[in-house]
């Protein structure tokens, strides 16, 4: 099977990204084009974030494979620019930890550099406030204090109302953001899913007052774009409410299985529309890849929306 698409896909997120020549230097630009329609060479490009770091990247073909019992690893090389040596970030050090992450997100058989450059930005920004600040935290997770809005509940549910939230972000790639999705759920004893992908999709179900905790903390995040598209109201207080007992989980989902398993836990087309803008139709064939397990829900309720 090909996997063209998503290579492309990729390199045009990337081309969309960064300027062309200048942040984003591919090693052949003319034969650039033709190598991507016949997905049968290694494509390379060099990637400077922020006059920091540089990525040399190679995606060789198959890239990605889609499947995680067949990965097809790319080739990703950190170098330091003397801007981030200023502040004492060990190459070295950074190399090491990264190749670590590398390892086991690309094993995923999914697309990887938006999250390296995540990754990698992330790591940068730690470092360099944990030279000024002691117990330096993940940027992701100080963005959190900065949060103002109190957690908000309708004035029609009761204190002990269990609601559902559905929010989609534009993506869900960081590695940061998808652990944070998992431990703040685990916390406020939450249940449903996390999808990551373009577009991310996470579903929380539990109590009013600890979903609206949720949302507070994870729209206080930097998203290109998040969105509560739906709210629901469920039921009082009691756990058989709740329709995922088994705890919040992370769910891989090829795109065109999503509203087939969605709709086997109960989801209409109308709710899948509701969320997405499309219509839910079944797939046929539609294979579920799965890290975890978890999730859905069906009815509907008052649609909040908050950028």
């Amino acid at each position: 099977m090909s996997c063209s698409g998503p290579r492309d896909s990729e390199i045009e997120l990337l081309k969309s990204m960064f300027q062309p020549g200048e942040e984003l230097i591919f090693e052949d630009t003319e034969g650039l084009d033709s190598w991507m329609a016949e997905n049968q060479r290694t494509i390379g490009f060099v990637l400077k974030l922020r006059e920091e770091v540089e990525l040399t990247v190679h995606l060789p073909p198959g890239y990605p494979s889609g499947d995680s019992t067949n990965p097809v690893l790319p080739s990703v090389t950190i170098r330091l620019l003397p801007c981030s040596k200023a502040f004492g970030v060990n190459e070295r050090i950074l190399s090491s930890r990264f190749n670590t992450w590398l390892e086991e997100v690309a094993r995923t058989g999914e697309p990887v550099v938006c999250s390296a450059i995540e990754w990698i930005q992330s790591e940068l920004e730690a470092q360099q406030l944990g030279r000024g600040q002691q117990n330096s935290t993940d940027p992701a997770i100080e963005q959190l204090s900065a949060s103002a809005d109190p957690p908000h509940l309708d004035a029609g549910d009761a204190e002990k109302s269990i609601v559902c939230l559905w929010i989609v972000s534009h993506h869900i790639r960081s590695p940061i953001k998808r652990r944070l999705i998992l431990e703040w759920a685990a916390e406020l004893n939450l249940t449903g899913c996390c999808m990551p992908g373009r577009p991310g999709l996470v579903i929380a179900e539990g109590e009013a007052h600890k979903a609206d905790e949720y949302w507070s903390r994870l729209r206080n995040l930097q998203w290109k774009h998040i969105q509560l598209r739906d709210r629901e109201v469920i039921g009082k207080e009691g756990y058989r409410c709740r329709r995922f007992p088994d705890g919040f989980e992370e769910l891989f989902l090829a795109h065109q299985s999503r509203f087939q398993w969605l709709n086997q836990r109960g989801v209409s087309s109308d709710q899948f529309k509701l969320v997405f803008g499309i219509p839910g139709r079944l797939p046929q064939g539609a294979e579920v890849h799965k890290r975890h397990l978890g999730w859905l829900f069906t009815s509907r309720s008052e649609v909040h929306k908050k950028f």
